[in-house]
């Protein structure tokens, strides 16, 4: 009969704890907990929420752009005071305030780019199509939607970008050549309050969730010109956030759902339950990340909260081996 030593060729090591790095593949008896145990990729599965630095003050249906540890959030609102113009500045553990400030104070609108250069369109001011350029340092208003609406979703860059959805219930999709906005092809399902993969290119992306009018799992890949159904979301929901770097890669999360801090990853044909938000919530700020690396910032918690959670997946995890 074979053996690990005669396949791998050298035998399984006898530890009394579990080494403090190891590689894929790597396997070892723990004699202290009498259990076979290895090394597998880690990835979505291994993905948890941790808390990170809150917010100046609570704010629910903010939007904005960037990375985990370079993000842009600006408008929202809060208890005690009306449409936001502030505009926050993260640094991977602390908020800082900037001092421009949005041209236009609203809330639900919907952000795409990098920390340093992005852009953010509609939401309430009451309902508005304006839209606005960050260059770093501040905003200009550029070129309008020509649809107005709110609670949309999008993701791109500052100079190629699309926008899709929103309220009242729309399933029209505009493109971002850097100067206009041009209509293209609609979404299958209309619906408003979705979210989609947020740092992807605008060719290759992925809208999920929504109100069409109750919740929605529907979710549809976008390859530059089309909308495609794919596989649902696992729990219908609306109000979520989302992030993501293509079509195949993203996450869902938060939202009205039951659980309100459920977690979901998409690996390209499906969806996976991952961990869960530690602050359940919905209206947070869409999405800043990839779905190894995201954010998740402020939201309505019954009432708005100030908290950020910052999702992480390890490169590697210690799995047991069981016989079944």
């Amino acid at each position: 009969m074979a053996t690990y030593k005669n396949i791998k060729g050298f035998g399984i090591q006898y530890l009394a704890s579990d080494p403090t790095t190891s590689n894929i593949g790597q396997v070892w008896f723990n004699s202290t907990s009498k259990t076979l145990k290895g090394t597998t990729a880690g990835g979505a599965t291994s993905g948890t929420w941790a808390s990170g630095g809150n917010l100046p003050v609570a704010r629910s249906q903010p939007f904005g752009f960037g990375t985990q540890n370079a993000c842009l959030t600006a408008g929202g609102e809060g208890p005690g005071y009306g449409y936001s113009t502030t505009t926050l500045l993260y640094n991977g553990s602390s908020w800082s305030i900037s001092p421009a400030t949005l041209n236009t104070g609203r809330n639900s609108g919907a952000g795409f780019g990098v920390q340093t250069a992005g852009i953010v369109t509609g939401g309430y001011d009451p309902l508005t199509g304006k839209a606005e350029s960050w260059d770093g340092s501040a905003w200009t208003e550029v070129a309008d939607l020509a649809t107005a609406r709110a609670n949309l979703t999008g993701f791109g860059t500052q100079t190629a970008g699309l926008i899709t959805g929103g309220s009242p219930k729309q399933s029209q999709t505009e493109t971002w050549n850097g100067s206009a906005w041009s209509e293209v092809s609609e979404l299958n399902t209309a619906r408003t309050g979705l979210a989609s993969s947020s740092n992807s290119p605008y060719t290759s992306g992925l809208a999920f969730g929504g109100g069409s009018p109750g919740p929605s799992a529907v979710t549809e890949t976008w390859n530059g010109s089309t909308w495609t159904e794919v596989a649902d979301l696992n729990t219908a929901r609306q109000s979520l956030m989302g992030t993501g770097s293509s079509s195949s890669s993203a996450l869902a999360f938060g939202g009205t759902s039951s659980p309100a801090g459920l977690t979901e990853s998409w690996n390209g044909s499906s969806w996976s339950e991952v961990a869960d938000l530690g602050t359940p919530r919905r209206e947070a700020q869409k999405g800043s990340g990839t779905a190894d690396v995201a954010i998740c910032v402020g939201g309505n918690a019954l009432p708005a909260t100030a908290a950020t959670e910052e999702w992480t997946t390890a490169a590697t995890v210690t799995k047991t081996f069981t016989v079944s």
